[in-house]
Parts: structure tokens; C-alpha cells; sequence
């Protein structure tokens, strides 16, 4: 496994926390999503989604790195790093318009994330 791909693993791995601490209520919602949540519900529905793709990302990176078992051929698993890293770029941008500091300050977790996800999809 390659630095990049462990360092990688242990963001998601923390990302996944912070979206457990967010839906426990232990860290504000008002942060995430760009400030733009209005209500307890919106933010378990988009906190449960968020939390699944990380578990997703988490579970097709250790795929791709041999820690687990893949399900998955090889090729598809390069398409689907394909896929979020293009994601992740998307997401980078919305990091940079959102109203909270500490999402502008994720803008450079995500590019990391889409630069990783981009070469371990060649």
C-alpha cells in the first residue's frame, strides 16, 4: 500500500468519524454542508448519506490496496476511484463557496483526496 493510499485511508476513516459526531449532535450541524442545513432531518438524511460513501470510499480503497478481500475486479475498481475523484474535485470547489471557514479549509483535504483517487485509478 502506498503512503498516499494510507494517508488517504486514515482521512476517510476520520471523516467517517466526524460524520458520526455530527449525527450524534456532538459537533453542530450548522458547519457542514455549507452552512445550508435547516433542520434536524435534512441533516440525518445528507449526515447518513455522506457517512455510507465514506464507508464506500473506505471499503474500495482498502479493495484497491489488497487490506480486504475485493468483490470487485481491478477495472472496476479503477473506475470507481475514477469516479470520485472527479467527485471529490466537485466537491473541492463547493469547499471553497461554502459560508464556514472550516469547509473552505477541507478544500484542501479533498483535492489531496481527488489526487490520490485520480492516480490510483491509472
Amino acid at each position: 500500500m502506498k503512503l498516499s493510499q494510507k494517508i488517504a485511508l486514515i482521512i476517510i476513516v476520520a471523516y467517517c468519524i466526524f460524520h458520526v459526531l455530527v449525527l450524534f449532535q456532538i459537533i453542530p450541524y450548522t458547519i457542514v454542508w455549507g452552512g445550508k442545513i435547516k433542520s434536524f432531518n435534512e441533516m440525518y438524511i445528507l449526515e447518513g448519506v455522506a457517512l455510507t460513501i465514506m464507508l464506500f470510499i473506505g471499503a474500495i480503497l482498502s479493495m484497491e490496496s489488497r487490506l480486504v478481500k475485493s468483490i470487485f475486479t481491478a477495472k472496476t475498481i479503477k473506475r470507481i476511484l475514477l469516479v470520485f475523484a472527479i467527485f471529490f474535485i466537485l466537491n473541492t470547489f463547493g469547499n471553497l463557496l461554502a459560508e464556514t471557514i472550516i469547509e473552505k479549509c477541507q478544500a484542501i483535504i479533498t483535492i489531496y483526496l481527488a489526487i490520490v483517487f485520480y492516480k490510483s485509478s491509472k
